[in-house]
Formats: structure tokens, C-alpha cells, sequence
């Protein structure tokens, strides 16, 4: 089970420090978002942490009556259900927790989404949504067969291709799919949904993550992202994603902001925390960042992106020991056979000395380039600096200016920067691999 599922009433309550009556109450009235299990003369409640953490972040008070409009909405959801009483336990599912689903796009507080007409398939879609929010590959593997499935057997639904993009987008980070496979199927997929609704918030957030990460394309991912939350200002995950971004292209004030206003939104999110942490090394606060990690790794040791930023901080520390460690825990954590013979290869270079490891690494990324995986050199002149081989670093740096590269990974950057301090020629090279302002 879900670390992020809380079941039955008494345990809803305890995580707001209420009585079980008084979550009740709030479920009737103020559209807490609890979800049932069809089925059984009694009915089984549970609920998503990050669900009721977005709810109880659009309330003015937990302590407060509602405001005459949620009464309202309340009053009608009522109506909903007593219409639709006859027609099944999975239709009324269907009808509750359409009520807490979506944003308004003008205000930040919930309204209601539709789901789709069939009640099966609104099932298959709130299954896939929490597969996908678990971030393993086995559970992003179901996410991906249950969007497909949903998308075939309703091809208007437009959520249904959005959450196809995104959950493309997870698998290539927290599953085995690799970027030149999963971005153009997400940017599919996010264009499709955006034929069927141009409004639609989660769409253009997918778009502009795949126009950055894979496009190289800094601006368009920008509007993108503002689009986004012109249209749902307080969706944790667009807030979180345009932090990522603007981190990865050295914005950090920027960065932080939306990180931040994503970590109020929804503070129990590990993945949020994650990035955040990452952005903080990528801004030059590594003592920070070190910490975060650590601490993170102690709290959430099945969190496989946890383990792959540390093992870049212990290549960057030139810890060899360490980074294959790390690099191996998230390669079994990520079920990733094809990295876990990679980790292999390093651990028996790493008996005969840390040139074997320097050379496998460097002959992993240029082997990425030349498969196209990787599109920029970014990655050789990392690792060319951490051996502080200047001549090679120069080399690799000219193959990036000859392809007119464009590169971000402001993390990646600063530890070059490190490297060659005093280096003015490589400093100006590195320099003009900038990408263009998000923003």
C-alpha cells in the first residue's frame, strides 16, 4: 500500500487533528476530496495526502464555516448524488470525487472536473493518476497501460492524453524508458490533449517541460509554463516543474520561488523536496544541499532520485566509491538492467584504478552522443574537468561550439566553473553555452 494513502475516516481525521465527524462533515460540505471503494455493504473511504495537502491549502480556515459559494456547491453535489444513487456505487465515485479534481482559473480554489462518461473508464483514469503520483516503475508502467487504454476508448478525453504526457515524462526518471523514446511520446501526447482542450493547465505544463528538456527550446517553454498557471494558479506540480527548469537554467531566485510556493502547496511531496534540494546545490549552496540529501535518504530510502543526485555529488567530490554506490541503488531502486550492468562495469574498473572508472564513464557519454540519447557534450566536458585534462576539456568544448550547442544543467555548469576558476579561456567557452532566459 501507498505510504501516500490514508484509509478509513479516524486516520483522515488525525492527519488534519480533527474527529472522524468532523472530516465527514467536510467531505459533505466543503468538498474534501475522500475517495470510496465500490463494492461491500459498508463503504470504504480512503484518501491521497497530497490531495487533501492541496485542499487544505484553498481553505481560508479549517476552523471556519465554508463561504455561502462552497455551501452551494456542496448543495448541488448533494443533488448529484441522489440523482445518481441508483445508477451504481462506481458512478457515485465517479460524481465525489469529480467535485475536488480541478482548479478554477481564475481563483485557486477547487471546482468541479468531468471525468469520463463512462464510470469504468473514470476509474481506469483516477488509477492511472495514482499510479503515476507514486513515481516507481512498476506503478508508471500501469500509469502508461491505463492512460493508453483510457485514450483508445475515449480519444476526446483530453486529461487522459495530458496524463499520457506526463506519465511518459516520469518513466524516463523514475522507470527504464530513455529520453529519445519517452519525450516525443510525451510531446504527442500533451499536443493531442491541447487539440481537444486548449485550456487545459496540465497539457501546457507537460508541453513546456518536453520543449526545455528535450527541444532546448528555453522561451516557448516559458510561455508554456505561464500559460499554465494563468490557468491553475495553484497546481503544486506546475509550480514544481517551473522551478526545475529555471534551476536547471541557472534562474535560482526564480527557481526557489516556484519551488517554494510548490512546497506550501503541497508540503509532504518528496519529489518537490528533492529538486528543491537539487536546486540548492545547483545555486552554489552545496552545504545545504548536502544535508537535504542526506537527511532525504534516511527518510525516504525507496525515493530512486534521491540516490542518483548523490551519486553526481560524489563524482563532482571525485568519490568514486561513493557514485557507484549511489548510481547502484538507483538503478535497483529504478529496476534499470541495462544501468545495473553499467555499475558493474564500473565496480570491477574501479579495482584496477580511478583512470579505468574515468574511461568507462567517458566512453558511456560519448557513446550516449553518438546515439543521440544525449544531444550536447555537456556531459564529456564534465568529466574531462573532474580529471582537470584541459586539453581534453578544450576539445570537447569546440564539438559543442561547432554543433551550436545549448546547454543548462546549471548544476553541471557550476562544478566546470569550479574546476577552472582561474581559466579565463574555458570560462568564456562554457559561457557561451547558456541557453536563453525562461523567463
Amino acid at each position: 500500500m501507498s505510504s501516500d494513502r490514508i484509509d478509513g475516516w479516524k486516520a483522515i481525521g488525525a492527519y488534519f487533528n480533527r474527529d472522524r465527524t468532523t472530516v465527514m462533515r467536510w467531505a459533505r460540505t466543503r468538498s474534501l476530496p475522500v475517495r470510496r471503494l465500490p463494492g461491500g455493504k459498508i463503504s470504504t473511504v480512503f484518501a491521497l495526502r497530497q490531495d487533501l495537502d492541496r485542499w487544505a491549502s484553498s481553505q481560508s480556515s479549517l476552523d471556519d464555516e465554508p463561504p455561502a459559494d462552497t455551501q452551494d456547491t456542496g448543495a448541488a453535489l448533494s443533488k448529484r448524488v441522489r440523482l445518481f444513487w441508483a445508477a451504481g456505487a462506481a458512478v457515485l465515485t465517479a460524481v465525489i470525487v469529480a467535485a475536488a479534481l480541478l482548479w478554477p482559473r481564475d481563483s485557486g480554489a477547487p471546482t468541479v472536473q468531468t471525468l469520463p462518461s463512462d464510470p469504468a473508464l473514470s476509474q481506469l483514469y483516477l488509477q492511472a493518476r495514482g499510479d503515476w503520483a507514486q513515481r516507481r516503475p512498476e506503478t508508471l508502467a500501469r500509469a502508461i497501460v491505463g492512460f493508453e487504454t483510457l485514450t483508445r476508448a475515449e480519444p476526446d478525453y483530453a486529461p487522459g492524453w495530458a496524463g499520457l504526457a506526463e506519465a511518459y515524462i516520469l518513466a524516463r526518471e523514475f522507470g527504464t524508458m530513455t529520453d529519445d523514446s519517452a519525450f516525443p511520446k510525451a510531446k504527442a501526447a500533451a499536443e493531442t490533449a491541447l487539440r481537444h482542450d486548449p485550456d487545459l493547465a496540465s497539457a501546457h505544463r507537460a508541453l513546456g517541460f518536453v520543449h526545455y528538456w528535450w527541444d532546448n527550446a528555453s522561451r516557448e517553454a516559458g510561455v508554456d509554463f505561464r500559460r499554465a498557471l494563468a490557468l491553475a494558479p495553484r497546481d503544486a506540480q506546475t509550480h514544481f516543474w517551473y522551478g526545475n527548469i529555471l534551476a536547471d537554467n541557472g534562474q535560482h531566485v526564480a527557481a526557489m520561488r516556484e519551488l517554494d510556493t510548490a512546497r506550501l502547496i503541497e508540503p509532504g511531496s518528496v519529489a518537490i523536496q528533492v529538486d528543491h534540494a537539487w536546486a540548492q546545490w545547483g545555486a552554489g549552496n552545496e552545504a545545504e544541499a548536502r544535508q537535504a540529501f542526506d537527511d532525504l535518504a534516511r527518510s525516504h530510502p525507496e525515493f530512486a532520485v534521491i540516490f542518483d543526485c548523490l551519486s553526481e555529488i560524489n563524482l563532482s567530490d571525485g568519490d568514486y566509491v561513493g557514485y557507484i554506490q549511489n548510481l547502484g541503488t538507483y538503478a535497483r531502486l529504478r529496476k534499470d538492467d541495462a544501468l545495473l550492468k553499467h555499475v558493474e562495469a564500473l565496480r570491477t574498473a574501479l579495482k584496477t584504478g580511478t583512470e579505468a572508472v574515468q574511461d568507462a564513464l567517458m566512453r558511456r557519454a560519448l557513446a550516449e552522443i553518438a546515439s543521440g540519447e544525449q544531444k550536447t557534450h555537456i556531459r564529456p566536458v564534465f568529466l574531462a574537468s573532474l580529471a582537470q585534462n584541459r586539453k581534453q576539456t578544450l576539445a570537447f568544448l569546440e564539438q559543442a561550439e561547432i554543433r551550436q550547442e545549448v546547454w543548462g544543467n546549471a548544476a553541471t555548469t557550476t562544478q566546470i566553473r569550479k574546476v577552472w576558476l582561474d581559466d579565463a579561456e574555458i570560462a568564456e567557452r562554457v559561457r557561451r553555452r547558456r541557453a536563453e532566459l525562461v523567463e
